[in-house]
């Protein structure tokens, strides 16, 4: 009998632990840059081969993307931006916007942020962005 008590107890959390997310992970895309400056961005998900297309933010706009993780041996979702501003579109970079872990994560919140002086990034809702990549330039 208590074999029994503990085997249904083991199968209890096992399921209550596996649920589904009740929230999905959010990746934000935020454009900073200057008045009159748009921001293009063109973000893919690997899974289901998803593709937001190419569109373009104004000043203080931004772009969010709402996913559920998916995470096995065989593929992981991965988000991948190009993002791009300048007259010609000359600054650019193609950032991994979010990676899944091993095991499939909710309520993940990935934020980035387009400024003049590169791009900036935050994984926490309550401290500020940081900046972490300089843009690149087609010559």
């Amino acid at each position: 009998m208590n074999h029994l008590i503990i085997f249904s107890l083991v199968i209890a959390i096992h399921f209550s632990l596996n649920e589904a997310c009740k929230k999905p992970n959010i990746v934000e895309i935020h454009n900073q840059l200057a008045p009159g400056k748009l921001l293009s961005h063109h973000c893919r998900g690997s899974i289901n081969e998803q593709n937001k297309g190419l569109q373009y933010l104004k000043v203080n706009q931004n772009f969010t993307i709402e996913f559920s993780d998916v995470s096995n041996r065989r593929e992981r979702t991965v988000w991948t931006c190009m993002l791009r501003h300048g007259p010609k579109m000359e600054f650019y970079f193609n950032v991994q916007v979010y990676k899944a872990a091993s095991t499939e994560r909710c309520d993940q919140y990935r934020s980035w942020t387009a400024k003049p002086d590169g791009i900036w990034f935050r994984r926490d809702r309550e401290k500020p962005s940081g900046h972490v990549l300089n843009w690149m330039k087609h010559a």
